[in-house]
């Protein structure tokens, strides 16, 4: 009798599976391909088995491979279920206790199916039926055989249920492969349905082909997305490790505050057990944190300890922690000790009110006491000259005090709302102008042009302003103007035609820091640099032939709307040109700005 015609395909399918599970037996070293490889391979096996069973002609080989067949397939499920597990991380859970426990039943069922002459509980009855000019082999299962298929099923579950927990967890690139995970098994699982329920005839084994199209493409899934190498509970694992390594101390809890986790330093911190916490109420755990995650929109708050090393201080911030169908699950509460940093600003708050209240007060005794002198003695010209020099040197100081006082107020103010430029400016140029005899500020703004800032850029601003004006030439003249933008910032230049800052001035300042080699002479330059920075943007140094320019670079305000997008603003060559000036490149330009006071 010939052989039936789906010989040929469930036999190249088991060809196919042998080589792919010597391929990903390869790379056994990497997660998950080990049991992979035995699953392609049990597969692969499977399919063989079901091909020569159709070949075989007569009743006694083909009862003989379709009892092969079924002692193989057992692997599968369980080598599904350690894939999943390993794909997920989960397999530390699965120890040698457990992996013998797993191994119970497809052994049992194994010895039944050998044994089925003696007690028909995996096939009832089993005879040869021909169609088509075909001989195969029809079957009806018995109670061990449905109960086998229940047990397999439940693993293949449990299997995929760790990869959808996952899925729900992970970002969008593991979750398309993990996807695809799910949708191989899940063919697995609907072909083999198809042919023990007898959707489609006996003479057409679905399930051998089903297995090995799903080994396939769990094959392709895997190391196609490099998931044997990078795998999202690796990514997990990483995360945690970094978490329990951390000097922060972290709490995490539910939406019902209780305590899900801790890391080693917060169990530290709280003395509490990490294990034994778990599930306990936040009062209960670390009363002081009571209250901290009522409210996520703050954000962030104070928490003050004492400890055997004395009063410690933390920054106590609280992050959401959403469901991935929406709502809140619980909450972050990470813990930062910021003591070193509030006693370095305790020391700088003393510092400053020693320069700027005691030493302020001390020079003016030195002044008050210069005046008597100049008035109650005959002085010389050079005494009076003298005197001259001690007054003006004192009121120097108590000047620069005064300013260095301001410069860290306008630093710490807000720098998030819209600064209409070209409004604030004009109305800043007036103000210098009347403080300056003699010097003229032009500005040459868009007419809407609004940029990030705020207060705090508007004395940032001025106080450049005051600078190129101090510093300008024989007839001073300060301009104002644009000279390129983008989609989100514009650049502003203020130029004078003074004889420009001084080299090493401007180094410390374009370098960040100054050392006790390198410094400047004062606080202006510094106080532009800050709030600039602050806003967003940057500040340069630019020459532009004679006299010196700096040029901020500051973000667009959201606020702006059409105005701001509008208007012709002159490139940088046009802007050249039209000034008179030599232009060029930004690289080869000549460095130069006002000189800070």
């Amino acid at each position: 009798m010939p052989t039936p015609a789906f010989t040929p395909v469930v036999l190249l399918a088991a060809i196919v599976a042998s080589g792919v599970a010597a391929f990903v037996w390869t790379f056994r070293d990497t997660p998950a391909a080990r049991p992979l490889s035995v699953f392609v391979a049990a597969a692969g096996l499977f399919a063989l088995a079901q091909g020569i069973g159709l070949a075989t002609p007569g009743l006694a080989g083909k009862l003989r491979w379709s009892s092969v067949a079924a002692t193989v397939s057992v692997v599968l499920p369980a080598a599904w279920l350690v894939t999943a597990l390993a794909y997920t991380e989960s397999d530390r859970a699965l120890g040698g206790r457990r992996l013998a426990l797993l191994a119970v039943e497809p052994l049992v069922f194994a010895a039944l199916v050998w044994t089925n002459d003696a007690h028909a509980l995996v096939w009832t009855d089993r005879w040869v039926e021909t169609a088509a000019g075909t001989a195969y082999l029809a079957q009806e299962f018995g109670l061990a055989m449905w109960a086998h298929v229940g047990y397999s099923y439940l693993l293949v579950a449990v299997g995929s249920l760790g990869v959808v927990r996952l899925n729900f967890r992970t970002t969008d690139f593991f979750r398309g492969q993990g996807t695809a995970l799910l949708a191989a098994i899940a063919a697995v699982a609907a072909l083999c349905a198809v042919s023990l329920f007898g959707v489609v005839p006996d003479r057409y084994p679905l399930s051998g082909i089903g297995a090995v199209f799903g080994g396939l493409v769990m094959t392709a899934a895997l190391f196609r997305g490099r998931l044997l190498s990078i795998t999202p509970a690796t990514r997990q694992l990483g995360r945690e490790a970094v978490i329990d390594e951390m000097d922060d101390r972290i709490v995490i809890l539910d939406d019902d505050d209780r305590v899900v986790d801790v890391n080693p330093a917060a169990a530290r911190l709280f003395d509490v057990d990490p294990e034994g916490v778990v599930g306990t109420p936040i009062e209960t755990a670390a009363p002081m944190l009571t209250g901290s995650a009522d409210d996520v929109s703050t954000g962030q708050s104070d928490l003050e300890l004492d400890g055997p090393d004395g009063r410690r201080y933390y920054d106590v911030r609280v992050s959401p922690l959403y469901r991935s169908y929406g709502g809140v699950a619980g909450c972050v509460l990470s813990l930062r000790d910021v003591t070193d940093r509030r006693q370095h600003e305790q020391r700088l708050d003393v510092l400053n009110r020693v320069l700027r209240h005691n030493l302020r007060n001390e020079l003016n005794v030195v002044r008050g006491n210069a005046e008597l002198l100049r008035r109650e003695a005959e002085l010389t010209d050079d005494a009076r000259r003298r005197l001259d020099r001690i007054e003006e040197t004192v009121d120097g100081v108590v000047a620069r005090s005064e300013k260095i006082g301001h410069v860290a107020r306008t630093v710490d103010g807000e720098c998030d709302s819209a600064f209409a430029a070209a409004e604030r400016v004009e109305g800043l140029a007036d103000r210098v102008e009347s403080a300056h005899d003699g010097v003229t500020v032009e500005v040459d703004l868009p007419d809407g042009l609004a940029v990030v800032g705020g207060a705090s850029l508007e004395r940032a601003v001025e106080e450049l302003l005051a600078n190129a004006a101090e510093h300008a030439g024989d007839e001073p003249n300060v301009e104002v103007r644009t000279a390129r933008r983008g989609d989100e910032f514009v650049e502003i230049r203020v130029a004078d035609d003074g004889p420009g800052i001084e080299d090493h001035e401007r180094a410390v300042i374009e370098a960040g820091r100054e050392t006790a080699l390198e410094h400047g002479s004062g606080v202006g330059l510094w106080l532009v640099k800050w709030v600039v920075t602050e806003c967003g943007g940057s500040v340069e140094f630019v020459g532009d032939g004679e006299g010196c320019t700096v040029a901020l670079t500051l973000p667009l305000a959201d606020t702006a709307g059409e105005s701001v997008g509008s208007g012709s603003i002159p490139s940088e060559s046009e802007d050249d040109a039209a000034s008179g000036r030599s232009g060029g490149s930004r690289d080869s330009e000549r460095t130069g700005a006002g000189a800070d006071d």
